[in-house]
């Protein structure tokens, strides 16, 4: 069997000719380990600074409730279930979860780094020759499993260990921990791939993202429209600064939330907060809603103005990119094959926005706001299938347009000496 292929490994040891740079030279798997610890303390210290704020707004409540509150909050980062308040909360901050990925993400970097350092053959000008595949997994296992021990441990000291808990531990562990260590070796697991499969995770990529900045547009504008309810249900919640505080930490934890939601609304399967209601871009019906600020953004029930139904061009446009991305990586393709290949783009990428509406959405209750968030399964239906149907269109355009021309045949009157002759390679 052949020796495995290696390639350089850039580790930035700052070499000098003059003097030796000075490096923190520990093993990678003391990195590897401490990181999710540190991770895990630092992030508690922000949440019970935060509660300690909420304290101060009810002195009434012991500190252990609100170190307890921290703990909760952590958890339910992890997609776990919390009570809050008699309430059973079930809602991901993913504006949280995010924080704890980019806090842990130059942890496993730099980990994984010291491991290329330490277990690779030096090269000279600072790089080292290692194999970036078993770097990963070796930093990235470890990173995630300490992590995910870790999130289990606070979950069951607070009582409230599950699936859930060890599902988003593996989860966030794992995206910090692969994607720290794949960037610190600068190791892209798709370069193997064929050039047409390589665009297929470029083309979900973009297409997600203009449904995101849709979606950011959409919530700007309603804020814009609702702005007087917004401030009229702030200054109903006179709490002071501390409160002030509280709400603008709260709102920026579930800010991704928002957004998402917005992107089941522009996509038509539209958003539910609460039992029985219904927003869309066609009509708003919905009951009593919590004193809570970014709910002013909800309209007014009836029908929505005619203008609103533009806003379907965005899913429409989101499919068409991620089908011209992949029809673009096989310029040899008929149009027949760019339009199924365009379509299955956009219909990955819709699935995909689907998934992190769901992840979004949640229950602030166990009652009426048992579920807050993109309608499921309406969006599994509208989002593959608009993204899909618009990806599959623009893969068979660009298919037709880029269409190789025949080769011009041979003339008929020409003799045995016009004939092309087979010169050999």
């Amino acid at each position: 069997m052949a020796p495995r292929a290696h390639r350089t490994v850039a580790v930035d040891l700052d070499a000098s000719a003059k003097r030796e740079p000075r490096t923190l030279n520990w093993p990678w798997y003391f990195l590897a380990s401490l990181g999710p610890v540190a991770v895990l303390v630092a992030t508690w210290v922000v949440l019970a600074a935060l509660s300690s704020v909420g304290w101060l707004t009810s002195p009434d409540v012991g500190f252990g409730m609100a170190t307890r509150l921290a703990g909760d909050l952590f958890i339910l980062a992890h997609g776990a279930p919390v009570t809050l308040g008699g309430q059973v909360v079930s809602i991901t901050p993913l504006g949280l979860s995010l924080g704890i990925v980019f806090l842990g993400r130059p942890i496993a970097q730099f980990a994984a780094r010291q491991a290329a350092a330490q277990v690779g053959t030096s090269g000279g000008n600072g790089k080292v020759w290692a194999d970036p595949e078993a770097v990963v997994l070796r930093v990235g296992s470890t990173f995630t499993a300490v992590y995910t021990v870790g999130v289990l441990a606070v979950s069951a000291m607070l009582g409230t260990a599950s699936v859930r808990a060890l599902f988003g531990g593996l989860v966030i562990g794992g995206i910090m921990a692969f994607w720290g260590a794949c960037r610190g070796v600068d190791y892209d697991p798709t370069e193997a791939w064929p050039p047409w499969l390589r665009a297929v995770p470029r083309a979900m990529l973009i297409s997600g993202l203009i449904v995101l900045v849709a979606g950011a547009l959409a919530l700007v504008w309603a804020l814009w429209a609702g702005r007087g309810r917004v401030a009229e249900i702030f200054n109903s919640l006179d709490g002071g600064v501390p409160a002030l505080v509280l709400l603008i930490a709260v709102h920026l934890a579930y800010l991704p939330n928002v957004v998402l939601a917005c992107c089941s609304w522009i996509l038509g399967a539209g958003v539910s907060v609460g039992d029985g209601s219904l927003i869309t871009v066609a009509m708003t019906d919905v009951g009593i809603l919590p004193a809570i600020p970014i709910f002013g953004i909800v309209p007014d029930a009836g029908p929505a103005p005619s203008s609103a139904l533009w806003w379907l061009a965005a899913g429409v446009l989101a499919g068409a990119f991620a089908g011209l991305a992949v029809a673009l990586a096989r310029p040899r393709a008929r149009f027949d094959q760019t339009a199924i290949v365009g379509g299955l783009a956009g219909m990955l990428a819709g699935l995909l926005v689907a998934v992190a509406c769901s992840m979004a959405s949640g229950g602030l209750g166990t009652g009426r706001l048992a579920h807050v968030g993109a309608r499921m399964p309406e969006l599994l239906v509208f989002a593959p299938t608009i993204l899909g149907l618009s990806g599959m269109v623009a893969g068979l355009v660009t298919g037709v347009i880029r269409r190789p021309r025949k080769e011009p045949a041979q003339d008929s009157d020409a003799g045995p000496e016009d004939d092309p002759v087979d010169s050999g390679p």
